[in-house]
């Protein structure tokens, strides 16, 4: 669903920048059924209600982080600032289940209250509109004293606190699995390979 149905500039974000230190190996890179995770989640988003999908990470394609070290949200903050959208929907790599209708469903309300939207316990994936409270919130979290310290961006929920966010009822927790280890990839990849 490309820009004929997105009301907005919606731009998909793909999280791919994290040092997978649990996983041991590039997550983005694990494959199931012939196709990456990169791929996969990029074709996922390029059938919601996005106009565009950029992946956030060090890859040849990707943006990098304008921050290095400083987490998803130095990754969001720095696709944001180079691409300029009026709204991001932002999912991570390693979201094997994620669906279609668990994005547009963030998407729909997130573009008809104007705010911030997530699953309830979940920080991804999450809908965002940009505004200049959001930028400038991020920009004076990295160039803080601690950031600059200890090189930790701030979190999803110190931001959604400070931007306001809608917390949708998950339907489909399955949906909302992400997969850190070996043994959780594993245990995806064969459920993965059941499917029709």
């Amino acid at each position: 669903m490309k820009s004929k149905s997105t009301p907005t500039n919606v731009l998909g974000i793909l999280l791919n920048g994290g040092q997978s230190r649990r996983m041991k190996t590039d997550k983005g890179m694990l494959s199931v059924n012939g196709l990456t995770n990169i791929d996969r989640m990029n074709t996922l988003l390029n059938r919601c209600q996005v106009n565009e999908v950029i992946t956030s990470g060090q890859q040849a394609d990707s943006i990098a982080d304008l921050y290095p070290l400083g987490g998803p949200l130095s990754g969001i903050l720095s696709v944001i600032v180079q691409k300029k959208p009026s709204a991001v929907v932002v999912v991570p790599v390693d979201m094997p289940f994620l669906t279609s209708s668990a994005i547009n469903a963030l998407i729909t309300q997130g573009l008809a209250q104007q705010k911030a939207c997530c699953y309830e316990s979940y920080s991804l994936p999450v809908f965002i509109p940009v505004t200049d409270l959001l930028i400038d919130t991020l920009t004076v979290e990295f160039e803080s004293d601690r950031y600059q310290q200890d090189g930790k961006g701030p979190s999803f929920r110190y931001l959604m606190n400070k931007i306001g966010c809608r917390y949708l009822p998950v339907i489909d927790s399955q949906a909302l699995i992400n997969t850190n280890t070996p043994q959780e990839w594993d245990n995806a990849v064969k459920f993965l390979q059941q499917r029709p």
